[in-house]
């Protein structure tokens, strides 16, 4: 089974449908933690299961069906349209060997680490072409992917909402998996630039972030 999962808040429902439409046709099911909403704007897709949710875990909310599912799991996330080859060109990378793959996400230059947001990092953006193939310590959900019979994440342990990349990322690191960032082109995945995003509000405010990833990776 191949599924796609993600979280929402109600300010971007727009840029959520748009989302879905562009990989609805590509899998089985899509996943969908709907934050703070009041209605299910999904009421008439066949293939979209809805959970409603309070926004504790925030974008995290795209990692609660990983205990449900068995197979192929896309995560991502609300601002992204996804090409329409997105998911056979990653399961055929999944297929190589790699436990998880993204196409976004950032190695840093040493540990410890003093910010999260600005310690010296080779940054891997989606956006961004990427020439090469190669392990990276961060990898981003909002374009991961792997399969659960190799990695399947544990929710309970998400101590704070918004931070799945790190999460995602530490849990990998203790059970020895390498995330592997993917070669693409700049303009594969198209950005639909919200008016709010969660660098913007922890970019200057990331001591949590920053603790947890070096308890992680400065063994």
């Amino acid at each position: 089974m191949i599924t796609f999962n993600i979280a929402s808040i109600p300010d971007r429902v727009d840029l959520l449908i748009n989302t879905v439409n562009s990989i609805i046709d590509q899998v089985d099911f899509v996943n969908i933690c709907l934050n703070n909403y009041e209605s299910n704007p999904f009421e008439d897709y066949d293939k979209v299961n809805v959970v409603f949710s309070n926004n504790a875990l925030g974008d995290g909310g795209k990692f609660l069906f990983a205990s449900q599912v068995n197979g192929y799991y896309f995560t991502g996330d609300d601002d992204i349209i996804y090409p329409e080859n997105y998911i056979k060109d990653t399961i055929k990378q999944l297929e190589k060997g790699y436990d998880i793959v993204t196409y976004h996400g950032r190695s840093f230059l040493h540990f410890p680490i003093n910010s999260y947001y600005k310690s010296p990092a080779i940054r891997n953006r989606c956006l961004s072409q990427w020439e090469f193939t190669e392990p990276i310590h961060i990898g981003g959900t909002g374009v991961m992917a792997f399969h659960t019979d190799n990695f399947r994440p544990n929710i309970a342990g998400f101590k704070r909402k918004n931070m799945s990349d790190i999460w995602v990322s530490c849990q990998a690191k203790e059970l020895d998996l390498k995330i592997w960032g993917l070669k693409h082109s700049g303009d594969y995945f198209t950005y639909q630039r919200p008016e709010w995003t969660i660098y913007d509000d922890k970019v200057n405010d990331c001591q949590y972030e920053t603790d947890i990833v070096n308890k992680y990776f400065c063994k």
